[in-house]
């Protein structure tokens, strides 16, 4: 071989070998079950915002490309359901994945050991991610992180499995044991944020008075310190999801005495025509009130009602006993408060 030819030939080899690795991309192959064709979509955070990428599986194979110049969580999802699998990728990798027959998950991926590892997790403990308590869900991220706690897969499993609502401050005590280097904003995007404002001394400071409106536009003020226990239940206004609320609402105001325990649901809804719509056929014992800027007005804000439906349960000094999603504990709570007066 001529001398010039060698000298080319050598120049050249490391541009081919960085064209192979593709450093500016990563890609995901994947194949589905049957040949079926659907629409693929991976959603990631990249380089400051939220990226979509999709593809079309054709005769059951896809590839999808995507860029992003550190290691971030990716959630693949199919024909717009829930998603399938979380990855973790990055810039250089080709991870390849099998689509499971229903296709709710992964048989087989690789490619990327942490994305690998955050599949097994998933995989080994499906029945308990699907159908098991907080407790027990929560107990075996706990594990994984405790094993993991250097890797990007830790902090991929405390945003994609660990059961937050009403646990904040344990989430937030669990993500302290991962490797600062091992959770990037990339992979944790929003969730510490979340987290951070559940847990802040504001969020759990003591209930304010507030001032509500009922359904005759009458104004009506709520004092913790005027019953020994009280409830605040903020849900939306969707009618299927009042209903479980107002249910267990019927059930606290049936089984605790009035006199002692108050109980106010705030619905939010956009406007008060709406909201006058909404409960107009309701026989509430308990007071019903519409707040005018809902979660967004100040007394609501400094309580931080991160979802609905979402319970807060205070006593005489406004301390907040329980804050969460579950009807159960709230009532639990109040009860509580009462039976030690």
């Amino acid at each position: 071989m001529p001398i010039r030819i060698r000298i080319a030939a050598a120049m050249l080899w490391p541009l081919l070998l960085w064209s192979c690795s593709s450093p500016d991309h990563f890609t995901v192959e994947g194949r589905l079950p049957d040949g079926a064709t659907a629409n693929i979509e991976l959603t990631y955070y990249a380089d400051g915002g939220i990226r979509r990428t999709s593809a079309v599986a054709k005769d059951g194979r896809f590839t999808i490309k995507g860029s992003s110049t550190r290691p971030t969580l990716a959630l693949l999802t199919i024909s717009g359901g829930a998603p399938a699998a979380s990855l973790i990728v990055d810039n250089g990798d080709k991870i390849k994945l099998t689509v499971d027959s229903a296709m709710t998950g992964l048989e087989s991926l690789s490619g990327n050991s942490q994305s690998e590892k955050l599949w097994r997790f998933v995989t080994g403990n499906r029945q308990a991610l699907t159908s098991g308590s907080d407790a027990e869900v929560n107990r075996l991220v706990t594990e994984f992180v405790g094993s993991n706690s250097t890797e990007l897969c830790a902090a991929a499993i405390m945003v994609t499995a660990f059961r937050t609502p009403g646990h904040e401050a344990e989430a937030d005590s669990l993500i302290a044991r991962i490797d600062p280097e091992a959770r990037p904003q990339e992979v944790m995007h929003n969730f510490s944020e979340v987290l951070a404002t559940q847990i802040s001394s504001e969020a759990r400071g003591k209930v304010p008075n507030m001032t509500l409106y009922d359904r005759r536009d009458t104004t009506v003020y709520y004092a913790p310190y005027n019953q020994s226990a009280s409830i605040i239940a903020f849900t939306s206004a969707m009618p299927r999801q009042r209903d479980s609320v107002t249910a267990a609402l019927r059930q606290l105001a049936d089984s605790l005495p009035r006199r002692r325990f108050k109980a106010v649901e705030v619905t939010l809804a956009p406007d008060s025509a709406e909201w006058k719509r909404l409960t107009a056929r309701d026989s509430a014992s308990w007071i019903q009130a519409w707040a005018p800027a809902a979660i967004a007005s100040p007394s609501m804000r400094r309580l931080a009602v991160p979802r609905v439906p979402f319970f807060i349960v205070a006593d005489s000094t406004g301390t907040q006993i329980y804050r969460g999603s579950s009807a159960t504990a709230a009532i639990t709570a109040a009860d509580r408060i009462l039976r030690h007066k």
